[in-house]
Protein backbone atom coordinates (compact mmCIF):
# COMPACT_ATOMS: atom_id res chain seq x y z
CA UNK A 1 0.00 0.00 0.00
CA UNK A 2 2.77 2.46 0.89
CA UNK A 3 4.54 1.64 -2.37
CA UNK A 4 1.40 2.36 -4.36
CA UNK A 5 0.95 5.68 -2.57
CA UNK A 6 4.60 6.60 -3.26
CA UNK A 7 4.11 5.65 -6.91
CA UNK A 8 1.00 7.83 -7.09
CA UNK A 9 2.97 10.74 -5.65
CA UNK A 10 5.70 10.29 -8.27
CA UNK A 11 3.12 10.19 -11.05
CA UNK A 12 1.38 13.33 -9.76
CA UNK A 13 4.72 15.16 -9.52
CA UNK A 14 5.55 14.15 -13.11
CA UNK A 15 2.15 15.42 -14.24
CA UNK A 16 2.81 18.77 -12.57
CA UNK A 17 6.23 19.00 -14.23
CA UNK A 18 4.74 18.20 -17.64
CA UNK A 19 2.04 20.85 -17.18
CA UNK A 20 4.71 23.45 -16.46
CA UNK A 21 6.68 22.25 -19.49
CA UNK A 22 3.61 22.98 -21.59
CA UNK A 23 3.24 26.42 -19.98
CA UNK A 24 6.86 27.19 -20.76
CA UNK A 25 6.27 26.08 -24.34
CA UNK A 26 3.35 28.47 -24.70
CA UNK A 27 5.47 31.33 -23.40
CA UNK A 28 8.43 30.37 -25.60
CA UNK A 29 6.22 30.38 -28.69
CA UNK A 30 5.00 33.88 -27.84
CA UNK A 31 8.57 35.05 -27.23
CA UNK A 32 9.53 33.91 -30.74
CA UNK A 33 6.53 35.77 -32.17
CA UNK A 34 7.49 39.00 -30.37
CA UNK A 35 11.29 39.03 -30.70
CA UNK A 36 11.53 41.01 -33.92
CA UNK A 37 8.69 43.48 -33.39
CA UNK A 38 8.69 43.97 -29.61
CA UNK A 39 11.99 42.94 -28.01
CA UNK A 40 11.06 44.58 -24.69
CA UNK A 41 7.92 42.45 -24.37
CA UNK A 42 9.88 39.38 -25.41
CA UNK A 43 12.46 40.05 -22.70
CA UNK A 44 9.70 40.51 -20.11
CA UNK A 45 8.27 37.13 -21.09
CA UNK A 46 11.71 35.57 -20.77
CA UNK A 47 11.89 36.79 -17.18
CA UNK A 48 8.42 35.48 -16.46
CA UNK A 49 9.30 32.15 -18.07
CA UNK A 50 12.15 31.85 -15.56
CA UNK A 51 9.55 32.04 -12.80
CA UNK A 52 7.96 28.94 -14.32
CA UNK A 53 11.36 27.22 -14.29
CA UNK A 54 11.77 28.12 -10.62
CA UNK A 55 8.32 26.76 -9.85
CA UNK A 56 9.12 23.61 -11.76
CA UNK A 57 12.31 23.14 -9.75
CA UNK A 58 10.31 23.56 -6.54
CA UNK A 59 8.25 20.45 -7.30
CA UNK A 60 9.21 17.57 -5.05
CA UNK A 61 7.51 14.21 -4.80
CA UNK A 62 7.01 14.57 -1.06
CA UNK A 63 5.43 18.03 -1.34
CA UNK A 64 1.90 17.02 -2.21
CA UNK A 65 0.49 20.51 -1.59
CA UNK A 66 2.74 22.17 -4.19
CA UNK A 67 2.17 19.37 -6.69
CA UNK A 68 -1.60 19.54 -6.36
CA UNK A 69 -1.62 23.36 -6.47
CA UNK A 70 0.41 23.35 -9.70
CA UNK A 71 -1.94 20.82 -11.27
CA UNK A 72 -5.08 22.68 -10.16
CA UNK A 73 -3.79 26.10 -11.21
CA UNK A 74 -1.86 25.42 -14.38
CA UNK A 75 -3.72 22.52 -15.99
CA UNK A 76 -6.74 24.64 -16.99
CA UNK A 77 -4.41 27.36 -18.23
CA UNK A 78 -2.36 25.15 -20.55
CA UNK A 79 -5.55 23.63 -21.94
CA UNK A 80 -7.05 27.04 -22.79
CA UNK A 81 -4.55 29.51 -24.23
CA UNK A 82 -6.84 32.52 -23.84
CA UNK A 83 -7.24 31.65 -20.15
CA UNK A 84 -3.48 31.17 -19.95
CA UNK A 85 -2.74 34.70 -21.15
CA UNK A 86 -5.49 36.27 -19.02
CA UNK A 87 -4.08 34.69 -15.87
CA UNK A 88 -0.37 34.72 -16.71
Amino acid sequence: MAEENAYDMVVRAEIAIEILDRARGIVTARIHELEADDPVAAEDLRRRRLELVDLQHAIHVNDRETVENVIATWSPRVNDESLFWREF
